[in-house]
């Protein structure tokens, strides 16, 4: 059994599965691949069987920071074993990755692995949604499509950008503005915070990660500031129907709310139809201010789990005071891409 680490003269080995039903889908975008997996911290390792591709398996090598103390995860992504027997020898490349092991999501499959080696589930995090579209699978009934339209229609259309001054006021903070960068600079990462347990990558991490400039996939950066102080960002995903909250942090969780709802209203602005908007929280005051200003909690979730085999994860059940974005590892970065 050989194991490479994935560079871009391995795309073609790589393509050896593509009519296989298990190869991601996400695989089959070249430039998407070399980025993820070749130009920053995330790595494709690849095992291979006498020149067959046997197996692979991707690791983002992740930094949070619990009651002040760091923890280094790993999370998988595209974890596919094409032979049999593979699977044994991918989840313990896994696990010797780092101290930790993050599963944030994940299909069925992954998590009777979890379950088995006994990983700690926490309180799975809430989806909320506003503007919420209701898409109509081929072969769907016709009457369920009417009722998800009439549904649809009774919603009201929530328009932040008319609402700045009422968010504003709500938390006392006039001085408060969520403004948009090129990128991340020196001072946007919050030196304290309010928050039990939260990502902490570095500077370089959240460069590569959530760049501005990629051609298939778009992140919108503001930063957030308190008259003159940074007191931290915001990362958007942007598509023509929806805009998710990526990734954010900041020194104060009210202020750090306000200051998303103020990225939203700027992004949406100009919007001729309202679009969806999308965030998963934890966080107790931050979903109640979420709520008040037109998000719906639809009691969808997503579930949450920390395992590995070298020390169990020393943690509190209790997540209201987490701080848990949806674009974790790779779960933003999904067909289609906006190049295709």
């Amino acid at each position: 059994m050989e194991f490479l680490t994935y560079n871009p003269d391995h795309y073609e080995l790589l393509l050896q599965k593509r009519e296989d039903p298990r190869f991601p889908s996400a695989l089959g975008h070249r430039a998407f691949v070399n980025w993820y997996y070749a130009s920053g911290h995330c790595r494709l390792h690849l095992f291979v069987d006498h020149g067959e591709l046997a197996g692979i398996i991707g690791l983002d090598i992740m930094d949070f920071v619990y009651d002040g103390q760091p923890m280094r995860m790993a999370a998988a992504n595209n974890h596919v074993a094409f032979l049999p027997g593979i699977g044994g020898l991918q989840f313990l490349y896994w696990m010797k990755a780092a101290p930790h092991a993050l599963v944030f999501g994940g299909s069925e499959d992954t998590h009777e692995v979890m379950r088995k080696n006994g990983w700690r589930y926490f309180p799975p995090v809430p989806l909320l949604l506003a503007n919420r579209r209701f898409g109509n699978p081929a072969g769907e009934p016709a009457w369920r499509s009417l009722a998800k339209r009439a549904l649809g229609g009774l919603l009201p259309s929530v328009r932040l950008a008319a609402r700045r001054e009422a968010i504003l006021r709500r938390q006392a903070c006039p001085d408060l503005t969520a403004r948009e960068e090129s990128g991340f600079r020196e001072g946007m990462l919050p030196a304290t915070s309010p928050f039990r347990f939260r990502f902490a990558p570095t500077l370089a991490y959240l460069r590569w990660r959530y760049a501005t400039d990629l051609p298939f996939v778009r992140y919108r950066l503001f930063g957030i500031r308190d008259g003159n102080v940074d007191i931290g960002y915001v990362v958007l995903k942007e598509t023509p129907e929806r805009i998710w909250v990526s990734q954010c942090d900041g020194t104060d969780a009210s202020l750090l709310a306000c200051g998303v709802l103020l990225a939203l209203a700027e992004v949406t602005r100009d919007d001729p139809r309202p679009r969806e908007l999308c965030l998963y929280t934890a966080h107790e005051a931050m979903r109640a201010l979420f709520l008040r200003f037109g998000f719906i909690d639809w009691r969808l979730t997503r579930p949450l789990v920390i395992g590995g085999l070298r020390q169990p994860a020393a943690m509190e059940d209790d997540t209201r005071q987490w701080l848990v974005n949806f674009d974790w590892n790779d779960n933003g970065l999904r067909r289609p891409f906006l190049d295709e």
